[in-house]
């Protein structure tokens, strides 16, 4: 298989939108029942930030145990899709994160802005998502202010430990290589990789991928699974790695891939709402 690494600047994709060819609006794409991958969502802290950690995952388990956790998901999903857990057991640490936020009345949420419906810019440019609404709910009861920080997401661990962020919370994926660099959360929510393609495509199943075009953002967990499914890896003609999934569907819409790998929760977001994604592509 060919990989190539690319990525789409801002000036051509702008070039592309005003001339009105290729746009991904009014679209439809089907989601295929087979998955690359199935994981689930942290949030993560520098590895020594063990107080600041569990009194965010205490904070958490009382919004579970009361139900404002299952409040603010039913706001964005129409149930609860959360998977914390009520009882949590302190770790006891001894560290001053906690106590350093607490004096800059201030934490610091590092996110991808562009990764709806976890963190996303509206169309009044405010970031709003179900991770910011459990976020800020979360900075309410600790007693602080939360501010949005959005970085560059392939720099996230630089970003976090250069204390640039607090921690980096918007639909992060756990793996054992970011385990090893970070301190996680516990996991409170799933979520699978799946492959996303033009509605009517000849793309069915997995095996169907063979000799065509996939598109994923690159640094994203996506990259993890397909390099996990190598038999899916090898039969491709191109794996393209772009900078965000908008640039990602940008591409499957205007023909420029045959598919795109991204997080489900992503993918079913932007298939049903096609105008959300015709305006992120124009921010793009």
């Amino acid at each position: 298989m060919k990989r190539v690494l690319a990525t789409l600047t801002a000036a051509l994709l702008a070039a592309a939108l005003f001339s009105g060819c290729g746009s991904p609006k009014n679209k439809e794409y089907t989601i295929l029942d087979q998955s690359l991958a199935d994981e689930e969502y942290v949030i993560a802290f520098r590895k020594a930030d063990q107080s600041l950690r569990d009194e965010v995952q205490k904070t958490l388990s009382e919004m579970k145990k009361d139900g404002k956790l299952a409040e603010i998901s039913n706001t964005w999903f129409g149930k609860d899709n959360t998977t914390v857990k009520t009882d949590f057991t302190p770790s006891g640490a001894a560290d001053d994160s906690l106590q350093k936020v607490k004096d800059k009345g201030e934490f610091v949420l590092g996110l991808d802005d562009s990764f709806p419906p976890m963190g996303y810019r509206d169309a009044d440019n405010n970031i709003v998502g179900f991770d910011i609404d459990v976020a800020r709910e979360v900075c309410s009861r600790m007693g602080v202010t939360l501010k949005l920080q959005p970085i560059d997401w392939d720099s996230k661990v630089s970003e976090l430990d250069g204390g640039m962020v607090d921690c980096l919370w918007n639909g992060f994926t756990t793996n054992p290589e970011r385990e090893g660099q970070m301190l996680m959360s516990e996991p409170y929510m799933t979520n699978r990789q799946v492959i996303v393609v033009p509605k009517g495509s000849s793309i069915k199943t997995l095996a169907d991928l063979k000799g065509k075009t996939l598109t994923l953002q690159g640094g994203s967990t996506a990259a993890d699974a397909l390099e996990a499914n190598p038999e899916v890896k090898d039969s491709l003609k191109e794996a393209a790695e772009v900078k965000n999934n908008v640039l990602a569907l940008y591409d499957l819409g205007n023909g420029s891939s045959d598919a795109v790998l991204m997080d489900e929760v992503v993918a079913r977001y932007y298939t049903g709402h096609q105008d959300q994604l015709a305006s992120d592509a124009k921010a793009e």
